[in-house]
């Protein structure tokens, strides 16, 4: 690729059914847009997030727990006075930043971030003054209760509606705490919404509803949304992530449950189906769902200038597929889709509409760029501005390969944990745990579990002479599809994976557990 190889699209456009009102009929064309994407600001740790200061100077959150000053596409300084986070995972850490609605005149930002232990995760909500580049008079205003466990997110977006009043949302905390999302005893899974001072609004919806609700709750049944934004309509838009599927692009409505995990597309990291139901009465449906996973992070709805062909579209970014997309809503439905960075191998973080009417979006690397979009082409000037694909090196250890890219996705940690496959060790694990129970050979006697020959691609519970579990019996729902990784899964914790079955072995760590996944899918290949 030349050095000033420019990322320069143009827009085809696909009209997907009637949506359009009667009478207001677009011609293809008035939808193209011509736009490039520029490097604006350079060598960010893990950027979480970023607002603008009334003056135009951008301000830029780090997970780690630093707020840098960016004016012009250049780190010019930190805030100091930033509140102490914990940052142990990708899912901690100091997150979103806001500034007040009334900043001239109440010159207050707000941010949201983790503190407490690996076990026992507090999401905060903190509001404090800038002077002279310090946060002065800083203040907890919310924290979560009760205290989130081990395992995800927690404490995510926050977005001012256009009362000034203030939602956040809050995560599920992964596998751990689905159990507490339909509860309204407690926030996690939840949005929830306060006034500026911290104090709680009585007219909540949830709460009015059921007086035994938490007095902070708006909206219930979300896993972990990524992304909030308001349209110009006063609508809230969040964008949410599932665990494997299950991507979902949500209205919200105030007393809204969204049903997870009661009722969801999603998949947990087995492969097993989270719900029966994908809709049902008395849950809100999703206006656009993502199966497969794509991890959707961040989003804004687009009222600049600079882009008129785009007002009215959402932009959401993209962690898995490392990209933006485009989405066009009209009457509840998505009519158009597009991927505005294909090849640009970035994770993207967040996404904003900035004060020029440009698009900037945050990257998800310990090498974090600022990266905006613009439209037209690069003048001769702007060449050298030009974002570049990220570097993604061959034939190296896939490690390290994520360590320098700033991947930490648990699909990709176990590729990861793949690619030191040891046969010996593997074989001698299978020996120690395996063995005594199930053969590899469909030929040789076993009267205490099925045999595994061949088990590479085969649905769990469809064996004809072997008497399963009730949980583990033929559902295409329930069931999952043996491989790498959904043996692995179930090694480590076979009770949570088919509650009630047969397996006595004692689970395995997850080390141990890859080596004999990849065992016993590899003597398929290998014989």
């Amino acid at each position: 690729m030349s050095k000033f190889k420019v990322i320069l699209l143009s827009l085809s456009i696909i009209i997907a059914g009637c949506e359009l009102d009667e009478g207001n009929k677009i011609e293809k064309d008035s939808f193209q847009q011509n736009y490039w994407v520029e490097d604006y600001a350079q060598n960010l740790n893990f950027p979480w997030a970023i607002t603008w200061l009334p003056n135009g100077d951008l301000l830029v959150t780090e997970r780690l727990g630093k707020i840098k000053l960016i004016r012009n596409g250049k780190a010019i300084g930190e805030l100091e006075g930033v509140p102490k986070v914990m940052a142990s995972s990708p899912f901690d850490g100091l997150l979103d930043i806001k500034i007040d609605p009334d900043f001239k005149t109440k010159p207050y930002i707000y941010l949201s971030y983790t503190k407490g232990t690996t076990t026992e995760r507090v999401g905060v909500v903190y509001r404090a003054k800038i002077e002279n580049n310090k946060l002065i008079e800083g203040k907890e205003i919310f924290n979560t209760s009760p205290p989130a466990p081990t395992g995800g997110p927690n404490i995510t977006r926050i977005q001012f509606l256009s009362d000034k009043s203030l939602v956040v949302a809050v995560g599920s905390s992964g596998q751990h705490a689905y159990g507490m999302v339909q509860r309204l005893d407690g926030d996690i899974g939840k949005i929830i919404r306060i006034y500026r001072d911290g104090t709680i609004p009585d007219d909540n919806a949830l709460a009015v509803k059921n007086p035994n609700a938490k007095p902070e709750l708006w909206a219930t049944g979300l896993r972990s949304v990524g992304g909030l934004t308001i349209d110009d309509n006063n609508q809230l838009w969040a964008v949410e992530m599932g665990p494997q599927g299950g991507d979902e692009l949500n209205l919200i409505e105030a007393g809204g449950n969204y049903g997870f995990p009661l009722i969801s597309w999603g998949f947990d990291y087995s492969g097993r189906a989270l719900s029966e139901r994908q809709s049902a009465a008395g849950f809100v449906d999703p206006i656009v769902t993502w199966s497969p996973s794509i991890s959707p992070y961040g989003i804004t709805y687009y009222q600049g200038e600079a882009f008129p062909s785009w007002k009215g579209d959402l932009f959401m970014g993209v962690l898995g597929d490392q990209t933006i997309l485009r989405m066009r809503i009209r009457n509840n439905k998505l009519i158009e889709q597009q991927d505005l960075l294909p090849d640009l191998n970035e994770r993207i973080r967040s996404v904003e509409t900035g004060p020029d009417g440009f698009i900037y979006a945050v990257t998800d690397s310990s090498k974090g760029k600022i990266i905006r979009i613009r439209p037209g082409k690069p003048s001769e000037k702007d060449l050298e501005n030009v974002s570049k694909p990220f570097p993604m090196p061959t034939n190296s250890d896939i490690g390290e390969r994520l360590k320098q890219h700033g991947v930490m996705q648990n699909e990709e940690t176990m590729l990861a944990l793949q690619a030191a496959y040891d046969p010996e060790r593997a074989e001698f694990i299978y020996n120690q745990n395996c063995v005594s129970c199930h053969s590899l050979k469909a030929s040789a006697e076993s009267n205490i579990g099925p045999h595994l020959e061949a088990i590479a691609g085969r649905r769990s519970g469809t064996l004809p002479n072997y008497n399963y579990s009730a949980s583990m019996k033929v559902n295409n729902r329930t069931s999952v599809i043996w491989d790498s990784r959904t043996i692995a899964a179930f090694l480590t914790n076979p009770q949570a994976i088919f509650p009630g079955t047969k397996m006595i072995s004692t689970p395995l760590n997850f080390e141990d557990a890859v080596q004999v996944s990849n065992y016993l899918t590899r003597l398929k290949n290998e014989e």
